[in-house]
């Protein structure tokens, strides 16, 4: 386990995907997660994903991480009001202990950049070969707008463990998800603002004392990454393998649309 994944797991620190609370919730929006939702997170570091789904539409939860000491933390950070719904197993994204068809939501989406290129293909297949046909595949992540300068995509991957390139921009991550299997149906794309000192003090301030003067040192890291990110947010339909089915391509038709305000109405 790297040192930093270690670090995570035993300093408190909330794992989130990028956007946080506000991705969960354009997830669940865009998919229709609801209590009826069987999920499956796949690298699921300490739980945060799986626990606030739980939390915000009681749907079951199953948190998926390679690492023992993230699966650990993920079961402490779970509270009694979700307990029921949610568990956490110790497992491969690249050999999944699942069945086919067994999930009607997969989260794949933080863990992607710790692994290699060449098995990303092949974690997400796994992902899609668990899902039922017309579930839902949900991720986010980060990529770089323009590219870093190399010593500090060094130092980064070095200091996190993650296994990032300056190419990885937008068309690389989002071709991941190329495959006939899948179907885009939402997508939004934002843009990163590193934290200033206020933001960073705050966060310091719910960490393990003991941990935070690391943190400190990682987030000034962070903090100069995330001046060359976006992220995505992403739903994918899993198709099922019959022909002839009725889907519309372009999705939504021949027109685009937008909304409008009708005069006299408020916005």
């Amino acid at each position: 386990m790297s040192e930093y994944l270690s670090l995570v797991a035993n300093s408190g620190q909330v794992n989130t995907p990028p956007g946080s609370y506000d991705t969960v919730k354009e997830w669940i929006t865009h998919s229709f997660l609801g209590p009826h939702s069987n999920v499956l997170e796949v690298g699921c570091s300490t739980g945060f994903t799986s626990i606030e789904i739980a939390r915000y539409v009681q749907a079951k939860c199953c948190g998926l991480d390679l690492h023992a000491d993230s699966v650990a933390t993920a079961y402490k950070n779970t509270d009694s009001y979700v307990r029921e719904l949610v568990s956490f197993v110790e497992g491969d994204a690249g050999k999944l202990p699942f069945l086919n068809h067994n999930f009607s939501h997969v989260v794949i989406s933080g863990h992607l950049p710790f692994v290699s290129a060449s098995m990303r293909h092949q974690h997400i297949e796994e992902s899609v070969r668990v899902l039922r046909p017309w579930g839902y595949l949900l991720t986010a992540l980060y990529f770089y707008r323009r590219p870093p300068p190399q010593t500090l995509l060094d130092e980064f991957n070095r200091e996190v463990g993650t296994q990032l390139e300056a190419d990885g921009d937008y068309s690389y991550w989002s071709n991941l998800f190329n495959s006939p299997q899948l179907l885009l149906e939402h997508e939004s794309v934002h843009e990163v603002l590193p934290a200033d000192s206020s933001r960073i003090k705050e966060y310091l301030e719910h960490l393990e004392p003991s941990s935070r003067k690391k943190w400190a040192e990682r987030l000034k890291l962070f903090n100069e990454n995330g001046s060359y990110l976006n992220y995505f947010v992403r739903v994918h339909r899993r198709l099922p393998p019959e022909s002839n089915l009725m889907i519309q391509i372009p999705r939504g038709g021949i027109y685009r649309s937008k909304k409008i305000t009708v005069q006299g109405q408020a916005s």
